[in-house]
C-alpha cells in the first residue's frame, strides 16, 4: 500500500497541469550558484588542476571512442591549452543560469553548455572529485530538460516535471545507498565510526576527538544518528509534515561535515539538492 501511495505521489508530481515554477526556478538558481562558486575557487589554481604538465596525469585520449573524447577534451595534449577558456565559459554560463533573465527562453541551452564544460573540466581534474561532484553531475544532466520560463507549453511542463522528479529520486538513491553501506560497515553498526574519523588528521578534529574520547555515548549517538537519518531520508522527505525537519537535520549534518572535515563544496552540494524538494506555497501555480 505504501508503494502504491508513493507511485501515486510521483505521478502527481509529473502532472502537466501542475507546475511549481518558482520553487524549481530557485532550485535551478542554487545549482548554478554552486557551479559558479566551485569553479571560481578552482580558477585561482587553474594551472595546478588543469594544465597538461601538472601532477594529475593525462588520460589516454587516443584510446578513447568519439563520445569519450568529447567529454575528455582537456585530456588531449593538443587541446589542453583550452582549459582557461573552459573555466571562463563555465563562469559566464553559470552567471546566465543565475540571472536567467539575461538570456530569455534559453534555459535548456544554458544547462547543456554548462554541463559540457563541467564534465570536461572535472574529467581533467578527476582526482579531486568527491560525492558532491557526482551529485552535481546528475542534477546537471536532468537540468538540461528543465525550463521554468515556458509556462504555456504543456509538453514542456511535463518534461520539466519529469526531470525534476528524477533529480529527487536520484538524491534519495544517494542517501539510501550511503545508509545501507554504513549499516553493513563494521565500524558504523558498532557505533564507533565517527570516533576513528575524527582521529584522521586530514579530515578529523582534535577537539572533537578528545570530546568523543571522554564521552563515548556521544560517539554512539552521532554515529547511529547519521545512519538512521540516511536510511530514513528516502521515505520521510516525501512527507510534507516531516520534510522541514528532515531538511533541517540534513543541513546541520552537512554543514558539520563542511566545516569540521573541510569538505565544504560537498556539504554545499548536498544542501543545494534540498531545494529541489521545495514546492510553491500555493501548491499549484499553473493550471492549463
Amino acid at each position: 500500500m505504501e508503494l502504491i501511495n508513493q507511485l501515486k505521489n510521483w505521478y502527481h508530481q509529473i502532472d502537466q497541469n501542475i507546475f511549481h515554477r518558482s520553487a524549481l526556478a530557485l532550485a535551478r538558481k542554487m545549482y548554478f550558484i554552486w557551479i559558479f562558486v566551485n569553479y571560481l575557487i578552482l580558477a585561482t589554481e587553474a594551472n595546478f588542476f588543469y594544465k597538461a604538465d601538472n601532477y594529475i596525469t593525462l588520460k589516454e585520449f587516443d584510446k578513447m571512442n568519439a563520445f569519450e573524447k568529447s567529454i575528455n577534451i582537456l585530456n588531449s595534449i593538443d587541446y589542453n591549452f583550452l582549459y582557461p577558456y573552459f573555466i571562463l565559459g563555465i563562469l559566464i554560463f553559470s552567471t546566465f543560469g543565475i540571472f536567467d533573465k539575461i538570456i530569455q527562453h534559453q534555459q535548456r541551452m544554458i544547462a547543456i553548455v554548462t554541463y559540457f564544460l563541467m564534465i570536461n573540466l572535472d574529467n581533467r581534474a578527476y582526482v579531486i572529485l568527491d560525492g558532491g561532484n557526482n551529485l552535481v553531475h546528475l542534477i546537471g544532466f536532468y537540468l538540461m530538460f528543465v525550463d521554468t520560463q515556458n509556462i504555456k507549453n504543456t509538453k514542456s511542463i511535463l518534461i520539466t516535471n519529469l526531470a525534476s522528479l528524477m533529480i529527487k529520486i536520484q538524491i534519495c538513491f544517494i542517501y539510501a545507498t550511503a545508509g545501507l553501506l554504513k549499516v553493513m560497515g563494521p565500524l558504523w553498526n558498532k557505533g564507533i565510526a565517527l570516533y576513528y574519523t575524527m582521529g584522521v588528521p586530514e579530515y578529523g578534529s582534535d577537539q572533537l576527538f578528545k570530546i568523543f574520547s571522554q564521552f563515548p555515548v556521544l560517539v554512539v549517538l552521532f554515529t547511529f544518528g547519521t545512519v538512521i537519518f540516511q536510511i530514513s531520508f528516502p521515505y520521510l522527505i516525501w512527507n510534507k509534515t516531516f520534510r522541514p525537519l528532515v531538511i533541517l537535520i540534513g543541513t546541520s549534518l552537512h554543514f558539520s561535515i563542511s566545516f569540521v572535515m573541510g569538505l565544504f563544496m560537498f556539504g554545499a552540494a548536498m544542501c543545494m539538492s534540498y531545494f529541489f524538494f521545495k514546492t510553491d506555497n500555493t501548491g499549484i501555480v499553473y493550471e492549463n
